[in-house]
């Protein structure tokens, strides 16, 4: 008998950032989604849903045409659509150029050279320029620095002052409402219009900058009107009090959330008001009469609170919000009507476009109804917090796509989440997705509490071959539904809502994965305050067993959590990437997107480490660490059966982006031997293998279940070691070659994990 004795030193690795060359992925469009009851594809499934979107326009690819930039509050993230053959085409390449933003958003040009500057949110969290005046919900601003297509922003401040009685201080935006900045008084100059904190009037901030080219990069305001207009809202009920003396302000109520815009509705050349609250489903339009009062003042004089008139209106969203921009660009502006409400609003077809029918904008619009879900309808947006996962569901040898989701919030409130099915009725190597249920394994039947923030995972957990479902939810419990489906019939029966009394706290993501590559699918969970917990499977291939405790309480020291949040919401999704035996995990986040983590492993001494920089939206772009949203979630699966695998990401606003990996050598940097904890020695060869394999024990007196397993986990071969031969055969003439595990494991409890490669 031939031994191998060999001391076994545990490496403990660093935390550290870097550039992942050999791996990143691409933001992909190749794979087709049919639109709901249609045959037709959707064009861009993968934009990835909007929410709380602000329009804006700018040219981006220089060709002298504005185009559409959209941020959404919702995860501050940017959508970027360029004007061609009469239509908008979606360009992700444009995205990551900007700055980061937050809030919200306004594209103007402030500096006269023709070229849209940025303002957007200030505080101290945003202070990018060092040692200049920061205050709390102040206005940031960059100066559009582009050269041709080469677009740059510089930020220039981290406030716009504003001048009153001699003193200066920053001017302030509520930065969850929407105000204005606009030439309100046409003298060429933004001016600014915004409504304080817990207030129902309206202030004017009068740009003073000196005519001339000379003077345009300069800002310079003097607080000219706490009372512009004359009016202010009434709280109590949805209208205005009109006419009011200059020094009034009215003190019956106090106004928590607004957005408003400027326009010139009635082609009188003064600028009239168009308000929005955030508890009520309408628009009030104010009629400015500066023409008609004798100093020539902004002063609203007439009311009417159906806006826009003699067309539809969408009475079903809370807190409506309007954009006039030119959004077909015909040279003539139109309106876009959508929500501001971050949580408790219409979440899907919630971006109203309207036409403008007059012929000129020097003549009052007629605006006309188009769609109300203007670009939504090219995308897939199921509402509110997607998180999609591959899997066979109907074991038909191809991946379908489930998603849970809050779905629309006119029907579900955010409080009943639903699973999507969209089935593969393309072929494993072209798929193709259809919506086939709404409701898949009908969650929401006969529970005590409804679930919210489900979080769902697909696994055999009773060797019946068929892939049962464990969600996690806000309450932090695991609920078990096994999968009863006969042949094409797709059913779940709900077994367990307390699953092994298992409780990682609230918001908990859950995902079935063999970790420590014995056949058996673990539990790995994510938990709220941006760690990971390990559950080993203590049972057998037909019935689970799991402690109520985690094995590892903090795998791989892993944590999402932003310092500069509470909580972090890890939502794990581990896989081998690059086939080397070692698991990597992609991990979304609350706030941090999607982290790249490898040396993932059920050793606890083993310290994963972390890849940045790893996704690009544009192939022609370097990778960087792109805002995915708040709330992502990711799956990973080669769903077209070629070499490399594809990411999937959900978010809060409904939608997710598909990402095609690219994998050129080893990601991790260490080995399988530093990654397992042995508790005896072996020697296992020819490896590579071939026909056989040899495998060698230093065991005494002790039986042993040898196991060869594949990268899926599952077992392939089974054998038992004899206590009076150390020596034991594998048979390998029936097996595929490719990459297994050698799991030996001892009556006692010890075990050893080898990696192997099986040739041709």
């Amino acid at each position: 008998m031939r031994k191998l004795l060999f001391a076994f030193t545990s490496l403990m690795f660093i935390n550290f950032h870097c550039e992942a060359q050999n791996v990143y992925f691409s933001l992909s469009n190749n794979v087709k989604f049919l639109k709901q009851n249609s045959s037709d594809t959707l064009k861009y499934p993968f934009v990835s849903g909007f929410q709380k979107p602000q329009f804006n326009k700018m040219d981006l690819n220089n060709d002298n045409q504005k185009d559409l930039v959209i941020f959404d509050a919702i995860g501050n993230k940017i959508f970027t659509y360029v004007w061609q053959n009469n239509a908008w085409v979606y360009a992700p390449q444009y995205e990551n150029i900007f700055p980061p933003i937050s809030q919200w958003l306004k594209l103007l040009d402030y500096n006269c050279d023709g070229k849209e500057d940025i303002f957007t949110a200030s505080g101290p969290a945003y202070a990018i320029i060092p040692g200049e005046l920061v205050k709390s919900d102040g206005i940031r601003y960059f100066q559009n620095t582009s050269v041709g297509s080469n677009i740059t922003f510089k930020q220039k401040g981290n406030c716009l002052v504003h001048e009153y009685d001699g003193n200066e201080d920053c001017i302030e935006f509520v930065p969850t409402d929407v105000g204005v900045i606009d030439d309100i008084n046409n003298d060429g100059k933004l001016d600014i219009v915004q409504s304080p904190s817990m207030s129902n009037y309206f202030n004017y901030f009068q740009n003073t900058k000196p005519n001339g080219n000379n003077n345009c990069d300069s800002l310079s305001f003097r607080w000219s009107a706490n009372n512009w207009g004359h009016f202010n809202y009434k709280v109590v009920s949805h209208g205005f009090n009109l006419g009011l003396p200059a020094s009034y302000l009215f003190k019956g109520g106090k106004h928590v959330s607004n957005s408003f815009a400027t326009y010139d509705l009635d082609g009188d050349g003064d600028k009239d008001f168009i308000f929005g609250d955030g508890a009520i489903p309408t628009l009030i339009y104010a009629k400015n009469g500066k023409e008609l009062t004798k100093l020539g003042r902004d002063s609203m004089i007439v009311e009417d609170t159906i806006f826009p008139r003699n067309t539809y209106r969408p009475l079903d969203m809370v807190w409506p919000t309007p954009y006039f921009k030119d959004f077909d660009n015909d040279g003539i502006t139109d309106l876009i009507i959508t929500t501001n409400e971050t949580v408790a609003a219409k979440n899907t077809n919630n971006v109203c476009l309207y036409k403008n029918m007059a012929i000129t904008n020097s003549v009052a619009p007629v605006f006309s109804f188009v769609k109300e879900n203007f670009l939504q309808d090219e995308m897939i947006d199921l509402g509110g917090n997607s998180k999609p996962v591959f899997v066979d569901i109907d074991n038909d040898d191809d991946l379908d796509i489930i998603v849970a989701t809050q779905g629309n919030y006119l029907s579900t409130k955010n409080s009943l989440d639903l699973l999507y099915f969209y089935k593969n009725i393309g072929t494993k190597t072209n798929p193709v997705y259809s919506l086939v249920d709404t409701n898949l394994a009908n969650i929401q039947a006969n529970t005590r509490l409804p679930f919210t923030n489900v979080t769902p995972t697909f696994g055999d957990l009773n060797g019946d071959g068929k892939k049962d479902l464990i969600f996690g939810w806000f309450n932090g419990y695991l609920n078990y539904f096994e999968n009863t489906s006969t042949g094409t019939n797709i059913s779940f029966a709900k077994r367990d809502s307390d699953y092994f009394s298992i409780n990682a706290g609230t918001e908990i993501a859950p995902q079935l994965i063999d970790l420590n590559k014995d056949g058996k699918l673990d539990l790995v969970i994510g938990k709220r305050n941006g760690t990971l917990a390990y559950f080993q499977n203590t049972g057998t291939i037909t019935q689970a067993n799991f402690s109520v405790t985690p094995t590892i309480d903090s795998l791989g020291k892993i944590n999402v959590r932003s310092r500069d949040d509470s909580y972090g919401n890890a939502t794990p999704f581990i896989f081998d990437l690059d086939n080397d035996g070692i698991f990597e995990a992609l991990i979304g986040s609350y706030s941090k997107s999607v982290i790249l983590f490898t040396d993932v492993t059920s050793n606890p001494n083993i310290k994963a480490r972390r890849f940045a920089s790893i996704f690009k939206d544009d192939a022609t772009a370097n990778t960087d660490s792109i805002m995915q949203g708040v709330y992502t979630s990711v799956s990973i699966a080669n769903i077209d059966n070629d070499t490399n695998p594809e990411v999937i990401i959900g978010n809060q606003r409904g939608g997710f982006r598909l990402y095609k990996s690219t994998i050129s050598g080893k990601i991790s940097l260490a080995t399988n031997d530093d990654l397992l904890t042995k508790s005896f020695e072996a020697k296992i060869y020819p490896n590579p293998a071939k026909n056989y394999l040899i495998i060698e024990t230093d065991l005494v007196n002790e039986n042993a279940q040898i196991s060869l397993i594949n990268i899926l986990g599952s077992i392939i071969l089974n054998q038992t070691t004899s206590q009076s031969n150390n020596e034991t055969k594998l048979d390998l003439s029936n097996i595929k070659p490719g990459i297994y595990f050698v799991k030996i494991q001892t009556e006692t409890g010890k075990q050893l994990v080898q990696r192997v490669m099986i040739g041709e």
